[in-house]
């Protein structure tokens, strides 16, 4: 019977024990990266370190389903290197197409991401010799067409044929699927060329989506004709995959208004290549559809569109008015008046669709505000795929600037999106918000949607990393980030949604403290088997207004898988899931602590013994630590004013050592609080910059009153 995993998996118990300094797979690349809907087909997973304890693989999203091929190992072989792994991919009809992330889980722990591309047409691999004019492979349209430039000065050709007057659409995703790879630090750079049967260049693209091409050609000519890939520097990489969609159908890129109303009949016109010029598609988002970007499919009349981005709001929308908005001086209007031009008046809170039709083009908008109001002005556009690369500023009655912004920054990755946030009304009067290209570029999918709203307090919360690996008797342990915006500065508790039978979680706390961090430390139970699940972590917090009024505030954490930096470094990107996993004994078998309650009066140190039971084998370094410290210090969890005091503590234990001491400081002047939860790890470093990390018992630290 066919074991199929599709994000939530629960595995048979497996009596395999990992070997001795084993490392969870890091994924590099799929071959090929792309899988047809309505399709099973077989794919290969490389990866670096081992594979071949695959049991089963989890895709995000719904309608795609994994089985791992078991490879074949010789009997005698104990510690056999699968670095490349097949596995089936089932996709339903409807499955979304799009990108998705795929791990494999193994009795080592579950892989980083990799990304898999879900598309509409059939895929062609790419042939062994096509690096040539003569040696050219011939594909039939439409067609998505994997291959990689897998070493330097590597140029791939292929072979169509096209009717006289036939449009092509041909879109490139390869760049973009090697942001979350863990280990792949140089980046392809693909150019996309056409040309005629005899060489010569008839269009060509570069930069469109990030570095990745997008080209609609029309052919005035019948004929056979070219397709060439490459990087655009000649460089090259074994795991530079990249999926070229081909085919004579529109593709949307983005929609306006870019904003719509939830429950609302929207009409929308889309907007890419070959599109109608009158095209326009009608609307109406669920209710219970979640607020914010979503990834929906127009209803076209022959076919369902490729899947396009729209910002679903609660809030007021407003269009932009088709008569002159150019300046402050036009939308305030006469400046004795008490009153604006309601044509470009906006009310707050609401949200504007506008855009930025031509070269030089800036929109603006006049708004009351009473001075000490906190108001926020956050553009979506570039994470809905509008060519706008905005910057906006605030200018008040006579032209001066108030605040201004150009990039914004989410958690570790920035933006070509603008945000100003809370700002700080100077006086009662009217203001204008001004928004531009940087470039002062313009054109038809220059769309932008503004969220205009009074500033509101929250926080979001951010995971290292994206996946806890543990067994019974060796703990895991997931770190939480708070970012606080607009007045917040209290406490977060943290909690955890979707723990699969047998697994038990300590959820700690975010004190209000801007440098203290906050952890989750999870146990497995004897009886919980082998298993396998998504979690979702998520925070709460009670704040207290200027009024006295308490309102509860809540977020879900995005979950960050770590990248490697060039040159070296620990760096984040984040990814759709964390994942938990409940693996075999490992290297470590068990962490016991003297205590695990340390009370400590300010000026007070006390000593936590560490005992290690290592794999018979296992002798290669073990790092203990209170916080996330590798390369920098990622997460701290201690109280404000306790500190690890290195040299009373013994955490490296080399050539098989299995004693270590942990020694915990208090200031003299560190504050008072009670049972603070913190993670205390033992680390395996498997390279410069990747460590496997096991926790022991939840540790409680309580600073007494003097």
């Amino acid at each position: 019977m066919r074991r199929l995993v599709l994000a939530v998996s629960l595995i048979a118990a497996c009596t395999q024990t990992a070997s001795a300094q084993t490392a969870f797979p890091m994924l590099m690349s799929l071959k090929p990266v792309a899988v047809q809907v309505g399709t099973t087909s077989e794919i290969t997973v490389n990866s670096r370190y081992s594979m071949h304890s695959a049991e089963s693989v989890l895709v995000t999203g719904g309608g795609v389903l994994g089985e791992v091929v078991p490879p074949e190992v010789k009997k005698d072989d104990k510690s056999p290197n699968v670095v490349a792994l097949k596995i089936k991919i089932f996709v339903a009809a409807d499955a979304l197409p799009g990108v998705r992330d795929l791990r494999v889980v193994t009795a080592q722990g579950v892989s980083t991401v990799a990304q898999l591309v879900v598309v509409e047409d059939p895929v062609v691999n790419e042939q062994a010799k096509n690096d040539s004019v003569a040696e050219a492979q011939v594909i039939t349209l439409p067609a998505t067409v994997c291959g990689c430039i897998e070493k330097a000065e590597d140029v791939d050709f292929f072979k169509f044929k096209v009717e006289a007057g036939q449009s092509l659409v041909f879109h490139v995703r390869s760049q973009r699927l090697q942001d979350r790879i863990h280990d792949l630090q140089a980046h392809s750079d693909p150019i996309l060329t056409i040309r005629n049967a005899q060489g010569s260049t008839i269009a060509a693209a570069d930069n469109v989506f990030q570095g990745d091409p997008f080209l609609c050609h029309r052919f005035e000519q019948a004929g056979e004709y070219l397709l060439e890939m490459r990087d655009v520097r000649y460089s090259g990489n074994q795991y530079w995959e990249y999926a070229v969609d081909i085919h004579s159908r529109s593709f949307v890129r983005s929609v306006f208004p870019l904003a719509i109303a939830a429950g609302k009949e929207t009409k929308l016109t889309p907007l890419g290549a070959q599109l109608a010029a009158d095209s326009v598609v009608t609307l109406t988002l669920p209710n219970e559809l979640s607020l914010g970007i979503n990834r929906l499919r127009l209803p076209f009349a022959e076919r369902a569109s490729n899947p396009v981005a729209v910002f679903a709001t609660a809030l007021p929308t407003i269009t932009e008015s088709n008569e002159d908005n150019n300046s402050a001086t036009t939308v305030l209007g006469d400046p004795k008046s008490e009153v604006s031009n309601p044509k470009f008046q906006i009310p707050i809170p609401c949200v504007i669709n506008g855009r930025i039709e031509a070269s030089g083009d800036v929109d603006c908008y006049v708004f009351e505000a009473k001075k000490d109001d906190k108001l926020s002005f956050e553009v979506k556009a570039r994470r809905l795929q509008s060519e706008l690369d905005s910057t906006i500023r605030i200018v008040n009655a006579t032209g001066a600037t108030i605040a201004e912004n150009d990039d914004l920054r989410l958690g570790k990755r920035g933006s070509q999106d603008s945000w100003i946030e809370s700002l700080s009304i100077p006086a009662d009067g009217k203001y204008v918000l001004e928004i531009r290209d940087m470039h002062l570029r313009g054109g038809e999918n220059f769309v932008y949607a503004i969220e205009v709203t009074q500033a509101r307090p929250y926080f979001n919360l951010y995971a290292d990393t994206d996946k806890t690996n543990l067994s019974p008797g060796v703990n895991g342990v997931m770190w939480v980030k708070v970012e606080r915006k607009n007045g917040f500065t209290g406490a977060v508790q943290l909690h955890v949604d979707g723990l699969p039978a047998g697994i038990t979680a300590e959820c700690g706390r975010i004190l209000p403290d801007k440098s203290v961090d906050g952890c989750v430390v999870f146990k497995a139970t004897p009886e919980a088997g082998r298993a396998v699940a998504p979690l979702v972590i998520r925070g709460t917090a009670v704040h207290a207004q200027a009024d006295g009024q308490m309102i509860e505030l809540a977020a879900t954490a995005v979950p960050y898988q770590e990248t490697y930096n060039p040159g070296g470094g620990r760096n984040h990107w984040p990814v759709d899931q964390h994942v938990l996993a409940v693996i075999p004994p490992h290297d470590i078998r068990s962490i016991k602590l003297s205590t695990t309650d340390v009370s400590l009066k300010p000026g007070e140190s006390k000593t936590i013994d560490v005992t290690i039971d290592r794999a018979p084998d296992f002798k290669a370094n073990i790092s203990l630590d209170v916080t996330m410290t590798h390369l920098a210090l990622f997460a701290d969890t201690l109280p404000p004013g306790v500190t690890l005091d290195g040299n009373k503590s013994k955490t490296l234990l080399s050539n098989g050592a299995t004693q270590g001491t942990i020694t915990l400081t208090a200031a003299k002047t560190a504050e008072p609080i009670e049972r603070q939860l913190i993670g205390l790890t033992a680390n395996i470093s498997l390279n410069f910059v990747v460590k496997t990390t096991f926790a022991a018992e939840p540790v409680f630290v309580t600073v007494v009153k003097p």
